[in-house]
């Protein structure tokens, strides 16, 4: 993980961008959580989606979902492709977004990591744990969490709002591990009213947040958000964009 970290910094570095939102989602959000701690100069506001920080935590993964994760019982690559990706999102998707569902599979089918680096990024997931310095973490910091996440538990992302002084967590409904892509609309709208707010304080929220209820995107929710401040709209394109390509790998 220091190696990862080590190349966000390089990056962040090399750019001259001086110090900058940072999100990271599952393990690009193990990654956030160190720079925060390391180079605290270089992060303005954290959002910390869909992770934990790491250790044995409140709650770990169960057999099933590990199972489900690594394709076990399954004969065929795309079995297994859709198998970890139903085990990533919550019922609701599934149902109502059947197309999207299997373009995400073809997508992942298209440019699987290779063994090697699938067991590289596992082994570094494992081995990452901050349990008793992200208390240390002095950026404000919104932590979001998908209610249904078989990978990283709830409780994981309860634990870490608490640790992390004046953290505010969003817990979305009907929403797995993907909750970015589940609800990409709710997340975008949270991450846009953190980053615009100025505010912290420790609180968890569910459906909604503040003037509106977040489990109920609106058909403007998108518009709105494009029609935000050209810095925040930039970063929120950059980010998603991320996003999109933090799926080319398996958590």
């Amino acid at each position: 993980m220091a190696d990862l970290t080590g190349e966000a910094v390089a990056l962040l570095d090399h750019l001259g961008v001086g110090k900058t939102h940072v999100l990271g989602t599952s393990l690009g959000g193990f990654v956030a959580q160190e720079l925060a701690l390391v180079r605290p100069d270089l992060v303005d506001r954290l959002v910390l989606v869909c992770t934990s920080y790491g250790g044995r935590g409140p709650q770990a993964m169960s057999p099933g979902a590990l199972a489900d994760m690594m394709g076990v019982g399954t004969f065929s690559a795309e079995a297994a492709a859709r198998k970890a990706l139903a085990a990533a999102t919550g019922e609701a998707y599934r149902a109502e977004k059947p197309e999207e569902f299997e373009r995400i599979v073809r997508w992942r089918l298209a440019d699987s990591p290779s063994v090697v680096s699938y067991y590289e990024q596992a082994k570094a997931g494992a081995r990452f744990d901050l349990s008793g310095d992200v208390g240390h973490i002095t950026s404000p910091t919104l932590v979001i969490h998908g209610a249904e996440d078989r990978y990283v538990p709830p409780a994981n992302a309860r634990a870490l709002a608490e640790a992390i002084p004046g953290a505010r967590l969003q817990m979305l409904e009907d929403a797995g591990h993907l909750v970015f892509v589940e609800r990409f609309a709710d997340v975008n709208r949270e991450v846009v009213r953190f980053l615009r707010s100025g505010t912290t304080g420790a609180r968890e929220t569910g459906r909604g947040a503040g003037d509106g209820a977040v489990g109920e995107a609106s058909p403007e929710a998108g518009g709105w958000l494009w029609r935000s401040t050209g810095s925040v709209r930039g970063w929120v394109a950059r980010t998603m964009a991320a996003m999109w390509a933090f799926l080319g790998f398996r958590d």
